[in-house]
């Protein structure tokens, strides 16, 4: 209140000054009309002084508390962010992690298989050799036999040239025994 009747005064003194100088006229200032100036605005000053006193301050606490409000909205907010953020970036290094530990796996897995499928052609080339070999040996048990059975029907066919005669077939097969256990005990 006192700056505002300070406001005043300084008005006053300087429209006194004013109306001093740009008169110019010889009766002297004219502090009558200055007088009704001044009451005239300070009645008009109070009286909006008195009807916008309560609005204005209301609209001014009102703004302030919005203010008030609205910054601890943006800090809440920016709190809010700031955990957000930090949610994601802890989401963001443990799915870095996960995606690791998932290469890892997936090489580990690879490197597994890799190892099963050289056991298992392994394996296979060994059944492989086991099987032609015991192809092998069988081909030539037989070829043997095959050879001896021939081998024997020249060396009867032979001696019953030399013989002139003719060998049953009891005798032949007794015959066809004992030169194959001599064959076999040769070889």
């Amino acid at each position: 209140m006192k700056r505002f009747f300070g406001i005043i005064f300084n008005l006053l003194i300087a429209s006194a000054a004013f109306a001093s100088e740009a008169g110019g006229e010889a009766h002297g200032p004219d502090f009558m009309g200055l007088f009704w100036r001044v009451v005239v605005f300070a009645v008009f000053a109070f009286i909006l002084y008195k009807v916008l006193k309560n609005p204005v301050s209301k609209f001014l606490t009102g703004r302030t508390a919005d203010i008030e409000k609205a910054i601890q909205d943006a800090e809440k907010a920016k709190m809010d962010a700031e955990a957000e953020l930090k949610d994601y970036k802890s989401k963001l290094s443990l799915m870095n992690k996960e995606l690791e530990e998932m290469k890892e796996k997936a090489f580990k897995a690879a490197e597994a298989e890799k190892e099963r499928i050289i056991e298992e052609a392994d394996k296979n080339i060994e059944k492989l050799k086991h099987f032609a070999s015991s192809m092998i040996e069988a081909d030539l048990n037989r070829a043997k036999d095959e050879l001896k059975q021939e081998t024997f029907k020249l060396a009867l066919k032979l001696a019953e040239e030399k013989l002139g005669t003719t060998i049953t077939e009891e005798k032949q097969n007794v015959l066809m025994k004992e030169y194959i256990k001599k064959i076999g005990a040769v070889n």
